[in-house]
């Protein structure tokens, strides 16, 4: 025991070394100030509105981060040698109140170095490499320009019958259009406070002329919603004034400059929704550049704009003058918002949110599952001694306590939604993943043959490691707000819970089926047999394949009543309804084919695989159909995944062909050799 302690520390310390190893992307920052701990905290406090929920801005700047860049950190050296690793939230502080350090700090990935050969800038000396916004705003033109050509190719080709394959982008393009649209993101969070900068626009596309920048240093829009006497007026109307020719009188040639710079601080300060609205009747809140279009129209809002628009330039004069004087003025900001958010029962549990993403709960739990196998796999070393029966123990302890803390952070998503545990795709998978792991422990705590362990282990192993993935590849906020036809608690927690046990039975049957069939393959390589371990096995997956039937039928007919409720008719043979109808009725063919000996033990796990084939079909395929009253799950690239999915399903599959006809090859031989003694002894 104290000599695989002794790897293990040695494993860990090794990996360890190795990361940090790495090399870091080099910046063109001479150095980095890091920010204040206490401002940072207080930042990720800040509430705004995303996607049509209210939650903190730790969150928004998580998933804005990982959308650029694929990290939830933002790593590199600056020029004097010093590795920087910043939280995204201390990024989003970087380029919210101090734009020119945010534009040198690698932040943009891409995946492929022609994409930005493509555009005319020079690339890293890797393939795959991360840019910052000072790194490719010499091709910033033709980078819109490119981008722009295959958003509309884009569409094309979503709106076309058939998928069209002419519009279809190609791997570089669809670098492009997402380096485009990541890049214009950025340069409207670097404008979002430009109106309070004294002049400071940071944002490269939209210079303005000499004279422009200098009145930019002196006009404040609070001061004028407050004090300039401009008539009340539509955004149409302030385009129409603007886009006028110069007046040749200097008075109005003046006015009409602050007109133009009052769009323009409008039109770069969009995107953040920092500021609850007025009217309490009002979901929508504001950004800066809603707020100031407000006091436009509204000479009766102007007051209240003001008092938004003079609360950042507060933050800004702040962050200018030392850490001391910002966080205090982050603090009051805060206290402000929640004044107003609090009564109106909006951002209640955002501490919460902040402590489910800081907590990493699902990253520690496949953490548990990959050290679960480590340690089951050492008890293989010594199979029915004490330390082979002691670290499988463990093992299991260590797969209980991952269990335990996925199911801790679906308990807090839960609650922070005020949802059942499943809304989305994503939450499916940590739901399926929990129940799988669950049904592995309880098989084995009634069998002890260390099956069920290994199926729990290989549960979580592959599903937190979806989970991890999903979330990484859609780089969206997971917490998200219900499409109309989902938003009841009631049919969530019945129909969709009980659903998704079914697929995790269905998953679970298909791991003990392909379990079977690499013991059945490996024992027939080396001559050997091993009945007893076959038929518990066989045991095990009719009872969860009964566990599946039962789940699935009830999820089911429960999914029936809710889509009478809901669209007015039990069944339709939509293809989400097509697909639960497949899993009950293979479900059956399996019991019925076994109970009637059509299929033996090798045709129950084999069977239990093409189960798992149309469980994934019916979890992940069906919503990318692209019809149906269900078809509101989209995912880009799920049927390249379900395909080689599959692919490896079949492998198993043709290990369980060889294994029939091996057996249906002794069968005869012995059948043979029966004849031949039976012959011999009447002769």
């Amino acid at each position: 025991m104290k000599f695989l302690y002794t790897l293990l520390i040695a494993t860990a310390l090794f990996a360890t070394e190795s990361l940090s190893a790495r090399e870091l992307p080099k910046s063109d920052l001479d150095s980095y100030e890091p920010w204040d701990e206490e401002v940072a905290h207080t930042f990720e406090s800040l509430l705004l509105q995303d996607g049509g929920r209210v939650k903190p801005i730790y969150t928004y700047a998580r998933f804005t981060l990982m959308q650029f860049s694929g990290k939830t950190q933002a790593k590199f050296q600056s020029k004097d040698g010093v590795d920087h690793k910043l939280h995204y939230a201390e990024w989003l502080l970087d380029v919210l109140f101090r734009g020119e350090v945010a534009k040198d700090i690698p932040t943009f990935v891409v995946d492929d170095s022609a994409a930005v050969v493509q555009i005319g800038v020079s690339p890293n000396e890797k393939k795959r490499s991360v840019y910052s916004y000072n790194d490719l705003v010499s091709g910033r033109a033709r980078l819109a320009e490119l981008a722009g050509e295959y958003a509309e190719k884009q569409r094309k080709y979503e709106q076309s019958e058939r998928r069209d394959k002419q519009y279809e982008l190609g791997r570089v393009e669809g670098m492009i259009l997402t380096l485009g649209q990541n890049v214009s993101s950025f340069e409207y969070l670097i404008g979002q406070f430009g109106f309070a900068r004294d002049g400071q626009i940071l944002v490269n596309e939209n210079i303005l002329p000499p004279a422009l920048i200098e009145l930019a240093a002196k006009t404040s829009p609070a001061e004028m919603l407050r004090e300039m006497p401009m008539p009340e007026m539509s955004i149409d109307q302030l385009v129409g004034i603007i886009q006028q020719p110069a007046s040749q009188n200097e008075e109005e040639r003046t006015l009409q400059d602050v007109f133009r710079l009052y769009f323009f601080f409008a039109n770069t300060s969009r995107g953040i929704n920092l500021f609850p609205p007025q009217e309490s009747d009002n979901e929508v809140w504001l950004s800066a550049s809603d707020v100031m279009l407000k006091g436009l129209e509204s000479k009766d809002a102007r007051p209240w704009a003001a008092e938004q628009l003079q609360s950042i330039e507060t933050l800004v004069d702040a962050r200018n003058e030392s850490p001391a004087a910002f966080s205090a003025a982050l603090t009051t900001f805060a206290k402000n918002q929640h004044s107003i958010s609090d009564p109106r029962g909006e951002g209640l549990y955002s501490e919460l949110e902040v402590k489910l993403y800081r907590g990493k709960y699902f990253i520690y739990s496949l953490y548990c599952f990959v050290f679960a196998f480590i340690v089951m796999a050492f008890s293989w070393l010594t199979p029915g001694s004490k330390i082979g029966k002691g670290l499988l123990l463990a093992a299991g302890g260590i797969a209980l306590f991952g269990l335990g803390l996925d199911a801790y952070g679906i308990t807090l998503r839960s609650i922070i939604r005020q949802r059942p545990p499943i809304t989305n795709l994503y939450d499916t998978v940590l739901f399926i993943t929990g129940t799988a792991v669950l049904l592995g422990l309880l098989i084995e705590l009634f069998t002890r043959k260390g099956i069920g362990t290994l199926v729990a282990i290989v549960s979580g192993v592959f599903g937190m490691f979806l989970s991890i993935k999903y979330e990484a590849k859609e780089a969206t906020d997971t917490i998200t707000q219900l499409v109309a036809v989902l938003d009841t608690n009631f049919w969530l927690a019945t129909h969709v819970t009980i659903i998704n046990i079914g697929y995790a039975a269905a998953l679970v049957a298909a791991i003990i089926g392909i379990v079977y069939l690499v013991a059945r393959f490996v024992m027939m390589m080396l001559g050997r047999e091993s009945k007893d371990l076959y038929r518990s096995l066989t045991r095990m997956n009719y009872g969860v394949i009964c566990f599946c039937l039962f789940f699935s039928l009830v999820g089911t007919v429960l999914g029936g009543i809710w889509a009478n409720y809901s669209w007015g008719r039990f069944w339709g043979w939509d293809p989400k309804e097509n697909g639960a109808l497949m899993i009950c009725l293979w479900s059956l063919v399996i019991l019925h084919g076994r109970m009637a000996g059509w299929i033996r033990d090798l045709g129950v796990h084999m069977n239990s695989i093409i189960l798992a084939i149309i469980t994934t079909f019916s979890w992940w395929g069906v919503n990318n159909l692209g019809v149906g009253l269900h078809s509101y799950g989209f995912t880009e690239g799920v049927w390249g995944a379900l395909y080689t999915s599959w692919m490896i399903l079949g492998i198993f599959m043709a290990m369980g062909v060889i294994i029939w006809f091996s057996e249906r090859s002794q069968r005869a031989l012995k059948k043979q050799e029966k004849n031949a003694n039976a012959k011999a002894a009447t002769a």
